[in-house]
């Protein structure tokens, strides 16, 4: 009796102790019906940062290849969505000022079109499954304008790109006001234009997906200190020095086509992930509780906009999907979607690879 009392009491300290298991949701499922969606996630410099004499746009004409011979279906990029942003400003007091720092106004657009955001949303959807892959001149005019007025003006650029120069004019819910909107943004710098729409125009794909988030900003708008003092102070300067080293050696190598694609090697190859997490966000979650808030807003953005990347994927599995985000992401966008059943996390190097 006693030594059935002993390891019996044995038994249960040692399923007191023994590591509980868990399910790993990496990786593809075994018995997935169909084939794996595909994402690869590039992580970029933000081009519209860099000054034009140093970052020439025709220099990304090699990554533009490379990135074509992908043959994506869905492009995502980090811009907040329409609907995302109407919310936000019916909450202002919520999130005061997020909107007007992160948000296009679809005012124009709305006003050209006589439309609620709303409603340009649900006319947005009924054409888009009208037109198929090959719009009509009047049918991509009238996708501009609702894809303005729903909140997505590089999915506007891109119809724009798919029109001869001569259709590039008002007409089909495009006034004057809205055609000098839409010539303005088609030569933006940012790379959801330079890259992103200029690949699905190639690709024949109809829009791009803003995959961005802030209403996460809540996290520090609700912070007890705002946790950026500090991190200036104590955090980014002690540690990250030796990611800004490597960063600005980087940025020595876009002056030429293929120094752009070495450019983007590095900047999605391990080595450079994990120096942006030992100088940034690890530091931080090292440092304090007061900088942990920014640790936590930054995972909860992030868990938002690779939810909203799922969701774009949701209705094509078996799609290819670029995902174009700064590089500070990179690490955390390919561990979150990893964690899909469905998912497979593609190699930036492979594809850039010579």
């Amino acid at each position: 009796m006693i030594r059935t009392a002993i390891a019996g009491a044995a038994l249960l300290a040692a399923c007191a102790t023994a590591p509980e298991e868990r399910i790993d949701f990496s990786g593809v499922q075994d018995d997935l019906a169909g084939e794996p969606t595909k994402v690869l996630v590039l992580g970029t410099v933000h081009i519209n940062q860099q000054p034009a004499e140093a970052f020439d746009l025709a220099n990304l004409s090699l990554v533009l290849e490379k990135l074509e011979a992908f043959e994506p279906d869905i492009i995502a990029i980090e811009n907040v969505d329409g609907e995302d942003c109407f919310v936000m400003r019916a909450f202002g007091n919520v999130y005061p000022g997020v909107a007007d720092r992160y948000c296009p106004d679809p005012q124009p657009a709305l006003a050209s079109l006589g439309m609620t955001q709303p409603e340009a949303t649900m006319a947005l959807w009924t054409l888009l499954d009208e037109v198929g892959d090959d719009p009509a001149p009047a049918q991509r005019r009238r996708l501009a304008a609702l894809f303005w007025a729903t909140g997505n003006p590089y999915s506007s650029v891109v119809q724009w790109y798919g029109l001869d120069e001569a259709e590039r004019r008002t007409g089909d819910g495009i006034d004057e006001s809205l055609l000098e909107l839409i010539e303005k943004r088609s030569q933006s710098r940012n790379e959801s234009n330079a890259i992103a729409a200029v690949l699905a125009d190639r690709a024949g794909l109809q829009q791009v997906h803003p995959m961005d988030d802030h209403t996460a900003d809540r996290v520090i708008i609700r912070s007890k200190t705002n946790p950026y003092k500090i991190l200036g102070e104590e955090v980014w300067g002690k540690y990250a020095p030796a990611g800004r080293a490597f960063y600005e050696e980087t940025l020595k190598l876009i002056g030429t086509q293929e120094g752009v694609v070495e450019a983007y090697r590095r900047l999605n190859s391990l080595e450079a992930q994990k120096m942006t997490i030992a100088g940034d966000f690890g530091a931080a979650a090292a440092h304090s509780e007061e900088t942990r808030t920014y640790v936590a807003w930054w995972q909860a953005r992030g868990l938002r906009m690779a939810a909203n990347v799922v969701e774009a994927a949701g209705t094509e599995p078996g799609a290819r999907v670029l995902v174009i985000v700064g590089a500070s992401h990179k690490a955390y966008f390919d561990a979150y979607l990893d964690q899909m059943q469905d998912m497979e996390i593609l190699s930036v190097d492979d594809v850039l690879a010579d």
